[in-house]
């Protein structure tokens, strides 16, 4: 008897009647006039859209995944060479220990160089003849004295 009353239930949900609105299209177009069957705003509109897109397989979904991972990774990255810089880069320490030895030399080189030029003077100084600074026959001008 539990199956008749199954095929009976199966029979009744197959011969269901068609909504109200397909019987009387004036129920339709009365929603319409309303205004209950109004067209949703442009934000709505978008922010289905948007929602229908941030699913797992959607094009937006994965475009914004992809960015994610690509921040992600990129932070990864820049951590690891900061780590790396601060604990295993000795080449900082040996570029600083070169820049000091050529200042080093350079003020070496500088001191040499104004040593030098101080010699030279004081040898060109003791060459220096007033008398042959003067026009033959002509007194010595004062601005050529010491």
């Amino acid at each position: 008897r539990s199956s008749d009353l199954s095929s009976s239930a199966a029979r009744h949900i197959a011969r269901r009647p068609p909504p109200l609105a397909a019987h009387w299209p004036f129920l339709a177009m009365s929603k319409q006039i309303e205004g209950s069957a109004a067209k949703p705003s442009f934000f709505a509109r978008t922010a289905t859209s948007i929602k229908g897109n941030l699913r797992p397989g959607a094009g937006l979904y994965s475009l914004g995944f992809g960015v994610a991972a690509g921040v992600a990774i990129s932070g990864v990255v820049y951590l690891g060479r900061t780590a790396k810089v601060m604990m295993f880069d000795h080449e900082y320490a040996k570029l600083q220990s070169r820049k000091r030895y050529f200042e080093k030399q350079l003020v070496f080189s500088k001191e040499q160089e104004e040593t030098q030029s101080a010699h030279y003077m004081a040898a060109m100084a003791a060459e220096y003849d007033p008398a042959a600074t003067r026009m033959p026959f002509k007194p010595l001008d004062p601005k050529y004295r010491f």
